[in-house]
């Protein structure tokens, strides 16, 4: 198979998802763009910190960058080793189907209830006691990214010193883009580009030895422990100040960094077809049948769907879409194109990933790829070692768009770009966590987590605490590793059965969203019981992954039940005829609180200062 055809075939579908199926999604469903401009919480609430309307360019390109990240770089990479085209298969299908689905819905949800969380929306949604687990399970999901990601940067940074100045000299650029935009009313794009170019000119100096030399280390474990505690400080800053200082630019300069490489790239896989096709065809197998399950390796279902998050479909990507996208968003004109679109967008670099790590671009010959894929299960080895494929392939690629550069540049290209799509979930992770921490404050009546910097000081110093002193060298986080694929996607399982019963109660209808969580619930809880079975053959040694695994299946169980009462009770009083008013005090939840049919939460919310419900003269 062509690398050339697949491709120009996963981008037409990806194309039509989002046109036909998205636009299904976005206003017969969820209805964006009812919402009036005056009520979008960036106006509503704005503050110029947290809460800042941003133009559908920047927000697309802060949402993407913010929930990419590494994730679906890391997964197909390692995903392919059951073969290139069920990794493409759930990529495509998984996004457009369950991804977007699942994004838009928590930002439409979001939005239409003052930027509260997914999480906080839980207690009227469904119950308190709900809130609270949920946002327990959220924080523990994001102390795992936290230091984890820390990890990643700093072993990469410890590994590739080449790559640091460029990294690091984009936080003050960003922060000069932020002034000159905000501060100046200059033009986003304009700046941006101009910082992206000082970047490149930055990674062909720190690639010379005489730079890259100064941040080498003889010891790369003590220089991977020296990036963690300038990388916690660094975050710790990055999420107390306004998103308008760093967040949005850094964002924007980030996702104008990734399709300028992707540009190149696919430049390349073009000039390949003429120049040299032998290296565009796929040598990998279709279906690999040499899976090494003696060196641990496990099935292909229900552990393909958990080891793709990002790029099918990613529980993280709720707490992006309502804890921050939402607070940013100046319109609900623009939801599908961020919440529905950037799903789309990150499938499609998942896809670049699959072919990268496939054809013969980064491996000689099925033999090569073999060596690599089929006599060691990649999920024990280091992050270099599986982001070896898209490295080389995807600089094999660019140099030949870009023949008088040498490839080992290209590769630190490459790695630049997955670096700071790192850092930027981080930076993001960091600033959803005090959210999160303020919300469980709020939920637990712990009035001192709500202040800003106290939930700072303990999502940072948590997250720092299990990365540098519950593992050595600093991979602390990695003590969790194993079951983060559940817990992910259990995340994904939680909030679709959230926005289920937020549509039940508004007599919307569910099949969309039904299909694509029973599909969830069914594979990621086979995949949980799995492990609980593994793990407890030493239960001494993994105890700790068993508690988290017991309460993330406890939780959705008990959120199962619940959302099976809330839609036979909303099946039951409609079907007597009662009015909207009547249906909609039916199925009021604990709290008192209702919803009414635009989806805003009322009763005990509005006690709390939210929005009064919508007029009939206000929807658009």
């Amino acid at each position: 198979m062509n690398v050339l055809t697949i491709a120009l075939a996963s981008a037409a579908a990806l194309f039509l998802g989002y046109r036909i199926y998205g636009r299904f999604i976005a206003h017969r469903l969820y209805g964006a763009g009812d919402l009036p401009d005056e009520r979008m919480p960036s106006r509503a609430r704005e503050d110029g910190v947290d809460f800042v309307p941003t133009s559908r360019s920047v927000l697309l390109g802060h949402h993407y960058v913010t929930i990419a990240g590494a994730g679906p770089i890391v997964g197909p990479a390692v995903a392919v080793t059951w073969g290139w085209l069920p990794a493409l298969l759930w990529v495509i299908l998984g996004a457009i189907f369950i991804g977007a689905v699942h994004d838009l819905g928590a930002l439409i949800a979001s939005v239409r209830n003052r930027g509260r969380t997914i999480g906080d929306l839980a207690a009227d949604i469904m119950t308190p006691r709900v809130r609270l687990l949920f946002l327990a399970f959220i924080a523990m999901a994001l102390w795992v990214v936290l230091a984890v990601f820390a990890f990643v940067i700093g072993a990469l940074f410890a590994n590739v010193p080449a790559s640091v100045l460029a990294v690091w000299i984009e936080v003050p650029l960003a922060m000069y883009v932020g002034y000159r935009v905000y501060g100046r009313r200059g033009s986003m794009i304009r700046w941006s580009l101009a910082a992206l170019v000082f970047m490149y000119v930055a990674i062909a100096v720190g690639a010379t030895s005489t730079v890259s030399g100064w941040f080498t280390w003889s010891d790369p474990r003590a220089g991977i422990i020296f990036w963690l505690y300038i990388l916690f400080g660094y975050s710790y800053l990055a999420s107390v100040m306004p998103v308008t200082k760093l967040l949005q630019p850094r964002d924007y300069i980030n996702s104008h960094q990734l399709f300028l490489a992707l540009g190149v790239l696919l430049l390349g896989v073009g000039i390949s077809a003429v120049t040299a096709p032998a290296s565009l065809e796929m040598v990998a197998p279709a279906v690999n049948d040499q899976i090494p399950h003696d060196l641990g390796a496990p099935f292909l279902y229900p552990f393909l769907f958990i080891t793709i998050a990002c790029g099918a479909i990613s529980g993280f990507h709720c707490m992006v879409a309502s804890g921050t996208t939402s607070r940013q968003m100046a319109t609900e004109r623009d939801a599908r194109a961020i919440g529905y679109g950037a799903m789309i967008l990150e499938a499609g670099l998942a896809v670049v990933v699959i072919l990268c790590c496939c054809s013969a671009a980064g491996f000689a010959d099925i033999a090569a790829w073999n060596a690599k894929y089929s006599g060691d299960w990649v999920g024990t080895g280091s992050l270099l070692s599986k982001l070896q494929g898209f490295v080389q392939g995807g600089a094999g690629y660019m140099h030949a768009a870009l023949p008088i550069v040498e490839v080992t540049l290209l590769q630190t290209v490459i790695t630049v770009v997955i670096i700071s799509f790192a850092a930027t979930t981080m930076d993001s992770a960091t600033r959803i966590q005090r959210y999160v921490i303020a919300e469980l404050g709020e939920a637990t009546g712990i009035r001192v987590l709500t202040r800003k910097h106290v939930a700072t000081a303990l999502a940072v110093g948590t997250a720092g605490g299990l990365a540098i002193f519950a593992g050595s060298g600093g991979s602390g986080g990695l003590v969790l590793w194993p079951v983060f694929g559940v817990m992910n996607q259990l995340l994904a399982c939680l909030t679709f059965l959230i926005l289920n019963t937020w549509l039940a109660k508004r007599g919307k209808p569910v099949i969309f969203t039904t299909v694509p969580m029973l599909f969830l619930i069914v594979t990621v809880t086979w995949a949980g019981i799995a492990l609980f079975a593994k793990f407890s053959e030493d239960w001494g040694a993994n105890w700790h992954l068993l508690l988290v695994l017991a309460i993330g299946l406890a939780l959705e169980a008990w959120m199962i039940v619940e959302g099976v009462a809330v839609y036979r009770l909303s099946r039951r009083v409609r079907r007597q005829g009662a009015s909207p008013a009547e249906t909609r005090q039916a199925l009021a939840g604990p709290t008192g609180s209702v919803i009414d049919e635009h989806g805003v939460i009322l009763g005990a919310a509005v006690a709390s200062g939210a929005a009064p419900s919508m007029p009939e003269g206000d929807i658009m």
